[in-house]
């Protein structure tokens, strides 16, 4: 995998890193400012989770290409 297809993909995996922990930090403010107790900020939070957990499974793996594209 060349050079600017890893730096793609690194850009992509922190960017879902980014939006994940926007998506939590929203379900908390719901939740602690506003008091809003339903099932919405509960899906809020875990889709946040998922989406964190996407963006560093996505880093992880990049790391990997980067590794087995320069055996150093």
């Amino acid at each position: 995998m060349n050079k600017n297809k890893i730096i793609i993909l690194k850009i992509a995996a922190i960017l879902l890193m980014l939006i994940g922990l926007l998506a939590m930090l929203v379900a908390w403010e719901l939740l602690l400012v506003s008091e809003i107790h339903n099932s919405t900020v509960l899906v809020l939070e875990m889709g946040g989770v998922v989406v964190c957990m996407a963006g560093y499974i996505l880093w992880r793996r990049t790391k990997a290409l980067k590794k087995e594209a320069n055996p150093d």
